[in-house]
């Protein structure tokens, strides 16, 4: 692709091809001369000294909508770009014609208009040729001459655009500057411009080998607690995932991060403790996947390549609340009714983490919803914790249901035989 040198490039080739042009059509001579330059118009002499000249100006560069809209570069599991995708850039002109007899700015502008229509693509030919003249033009600078713009693989487009308004050309040639002349406006697509911080060079590949894979990869219909129907998945559950396909090489059940192998495996069923997982499985609703081993790489070594799709599993927490656990500080009497102010400690089963969501609902003759405090109480320089202190303020005295909800997941509830729920309780 292109250096940066490409956007002053484009322009030494378009003078080269007007030139060659004005050249080959007559029109130069016809004229008694022309000078084709590019610079800002101001810098055009103007007046007695006018002569015939074309003149080049780049007055816009936008970025091609085509190639911003690629996205962001690629990354590795580092975060470092594994590709440098390059800037992608229109280049809008205004070129203007001077004359110093009648009538030689409108021969200078019909030529203009001619190679412009003639030429809707500068091709790498031409590009070469203009940047490599023969004999060598002293004013194209070396690195102009060497920025690869013949290299890129797009093509260089030209359009020429409709003129704007009145208002509008009285705006633009006012900043300029400058003594209006007729201009003609043309864009140039696409400059690809490769960035100078290249990504990562990757090593090179010393060999291609080709194998077979059975593409028959596990999936995955339902996972529950092992149990009664609607036994929810609480600490110290065993989980039933059952679909097709199950069993396989090393197979592997993972929860997020965590991951662990079935106590035992079959085609249509896989069961595993939430013990067994190769680190802690938090409270809340998480996607459950199975894996299958594949033999990939030289030599041949097994990784996880099968997959199933995600399938949510409820892990429920475990709440245990002692008598001790209620500490009353304050009570005062209004209308009738005690009203109790102090904090109630929880332990909960899986350990609760810093950054997850935790509330505890209190459900009596009232309800409440209290918050935990900042961090769930997770100690400096730990990364969770068992027991959270929960602070309430003027609560009726009675017996509350105690709900933890975590990431949006409630405890269970306990029940009598008639169904009725009894616990845990938080008396006030």
């Amino acid at each position: 692709m292109s250096t940066a040198y490409a956007l002053a490039a484009v322009t030494a080739v378009l003078r080269g091809q007007l030139m060659a042009y004005l050249r080959a059509t007559g029109a130069s001579s016809a004229v008694g001369g022309v000078t084709v330059s590019a610079g800002p118009p101001d810098r055009v002499t103007v007046g007695n000294q006018e002569g015939n000249q074309v003149n080049l100006f780049l007055n816009r560069v936008t970025r091609n909508p085509s190639w911003a809209n690629l996205g962001p570069p690629p990354r590795d599991a580092a975060g470092d770009d594994v590709a440098a995708p390059p800037l992608g850039v229109d280049l809008h002109y205004v070129a203007s014609v001077y004359g110093h007899d009648p009538l030689t700015s409108e021969i200078l502008l019909g030529h203009l208009l001619a190679m412009l229509h003639e030429t809707p693509v500068l091709t790498r030919t031409a590009i070469r040729r203009s940047l490599a003249p023969d004999p060598p033009d002293p004013t194209l600078p070396a690195p102009v001459a060497d920025s690869r713009l013949a290299e890129q693989f797009e093509q260089l487009r030209i359009a020429t655009t409709n003129s704007p308004g009145g208002e509008e050309t009285f705006r633009l040639w006012s900043a300029f500057s400058a003594p209006y002349r007729t201009s003609v406006f043309f864009d140039v697509s696409v400059v690809l411009i490769d960035p100078v911080r290249g990504a990562r060079e990757p090593l090179p590949v010393r060999a291609v080998t080709a194998g077979t894979v059975d593409v028959a990869g596990p999936e995955v219909d339902q996972v529950r607690a092992d149990g009664p129907t609607g036994t929810p998945v609480t600490a110290g559950a065993t989980l039933v995932v059952t679909g097709r396909n199950l069993s396989g090489r090393d197979t592997r059940i993972r929860i997020g991060a965590a991951s662990a192998s079935p106590a035992s495996a079959t085609a249509g069923e896989l069961r595993v403790p939430l013990a067994a997982f190769d680190r802690p499985v938090p409270a809340g609703i998480s996607g459950l996947v199975v894996t299958h081993a594949v033999d990939l790489g030289d030599p041949p070594s097994p990784r996880p390549a099968l997959s199933s799709d995600a399938v949510p599993v409820t892990y429920r927490p475990l709440i245990t609340v002692a008598s001790g656990d209620v500490v009353v500080d304050s009570t005062r009497t209004v209308d009738g009714v005690p009203l109790r102010t102090g904090a109630v400690t929880v332990t909960v089963d899986p350990r609760v983490g810093a950054t997850q969501q935790v509330t505890l609902s209190l459900t009596g003759g009232t309800g409440t919803v209290l918050p935990a405090p900042a961090g769930n109480g997770v100690a400096p320089g730990a990364d969770s914790t068992d027991r959270i202190r929960f602070g309430f303020r003027d609560l009726p005295a009675g017996t509350y249901l105690a709900r933890l909800r975590v990431d949006g997941v409630d405890s269970p509830l306990t029940a009598d035989p008639s169904g009725r729920y009894t616990g845990p309780s938080v008396v006030l």
